[in-house]
């Protein structure tokens, strides 16, 4: 069973969640790939999904040539609080923006959809928190107020 550390740097705050290989094994595959260095980022609070931090996959860690050939896999629009989502946006697809995005979700609360400004997105589900996730999702509700938290992501 693969884990990933999900930590607040400035606050030293951490989660670990396990990659869903049985239900999305190439998103999990993907993602444990572009782990093979730890990936930090600024994460910010979503406003139309909910309990949301979005955290931003940098585009040069992602291999642009397959990223878009991810099958549908244990597809969700009605995430539970730490689900880890997937998402990747094609240049132009998301509001306009001239280069592709990648969004890693980070779930922390209940009553989260995956609805946004482009309409509701079935999203791949390859991860959830399962240690500290109590301490973790109060860090992430903090950032409405406080704004954007850097985060880093790390194979365990």
């Amino acid at each position: 069973m693969k884990k990933i550390k999900l930590t607040f740097v400035e606050e030293g705050i951490s989660a670990i969640a396990v990659l869903l290989e049985d239900k999305a094994p190439q998103t999990a595959r993907m993602i444990w790939d572009l782990l093979e260095t730890p990936m930090e980022n600024d994460a910010i609070h979503a406003m139309f999904t909910g309990r949301e931090l979005s955290f931003g996959v940098p585009n040069d860690r992602v291999d642009e040539s397959t990223i878009f050939d991810l099958p549908p896999e244990n597809q969700t629009m009605f995430p539970l609080p730490g689900s880890l989502i997937w998402n990747a946006y094609q240049p132009y697809q998301w509001l306009g923006t001239p280069r592709a995005v990648y969004d890693f979700g980070i779930f922390y609360g209940p009553e989260s959809r995956i609805l946004l400004p482009t309409g509701w997105r079935p999203s791949n589900h390859f991860g959830d928190i399962v240690e500290n996730l109590e301490e973790f999702a109060a860090c992430c509700a903090r950032c409405q107020r406080e704004g954007v938290k850097k985060i880093r992501i790390q194979r365990v």
